[in-house]
């Protein structure tokens, strides 16, 4: 017992291997749960908006607003936030060091964050879906394009936040995307087609960013900013 507790705690490959396992176990068991929950909250969050929602069978939602938009989607295992919300817990339990108190707190913080951002990817695409159906082309067209070269003048500008220009330059060419579709005369649901292909893996990516910097505050605490040494007059 002790060797085994010396060659777990010594060995970062070891533990990298428990959580690999522990990941792709967990996705496999678990992944349809966390699609049917996905759903089930997507679809809660989607009724308070108004619009007309159900759920035919775990993890599938009908949605319908007025005679102009209608869709039926299908959360599957991939597209929920089973693999995020068991990565997070997998760095924060076997990977990383620190008191098991802070490593919980500051995992289950981070798989809470994740799954609401990923429940607001899926109710966005169905905003968007919905503001192209219901919205004539040419001022959807007008509104994506001049979005597209505000951000894109934010993205070009001189300044020092480097989290806001990625971000700039990414909603640039979403916008983008979603505006040549328009203007191909593609409807509404080759435009939640084409942003849940671009803009969900940037939230996904996006939100595991933020699961992994809350976990790292939870063990060692936000930086401390110093500050600048004042020039003698």
């Amino acid at each position: 017992m002790i060797r085994v507790r010396a060659i777990w705690s010594g060995s970062i490959s070891v533990r990298a291997s428990a959580a690999i396992v522990a990941v792709l176990g967990g996705y496999l068991l678990l992944s349809p749960r966390f699609a049917a929950f996905d759903a089930a909250v997507a679809a809660h969050g989607l009724t308070l908006l108004g619009f007309h929602v159900t759920n035919p069978q775990p993890g599938d939602l009908s949605v319908h607003a007025g005679r102009t938009f209608q869709m039926y989607a299908v959360v599957t295992g991939s597209c929920s936030s089973a693999a995020g919300v068991l990565g997070l817990g997998a760095v924060s339990l076997l990977l990383l060091p620190g008191s098991p108190l802070r490593r919980i707190g500051g995992g289950l913080l981070a798989a809470v964050l994740f799954v609401a951002f990923n429940v607001t990817r899926i109710c966005s695409i169905v905003l968007l879906g919905w503001w192209m159906a219901s919205t004539p082309s040419g001022t959807v067209f007008d509104t994506l394009a001049v979005t597209a070269g505000i951000a894109l003048a934010v993205g070009i500008a001189p300044h020092g936040r480097l989290f806001l220009r990625i971000g700039a330059l990414l909603m640039a060419g979403l916008c983008a995307v979603l505006a040549y579709d328009v203007h191909e005369g593609y409807d509404y649901v080759d435009g939640m087609a084409s942003y849940h292909a671009l803009a969900g893996p940037i939230l996904t990516f996006g939100a595991l960013a933020i699961g992994v910097l809350v976990i790292w505050w939870a063990l060692v605490g936000r930086p401390e900013r110093r500050a600048e040494p004042q020039s003698a007059a």
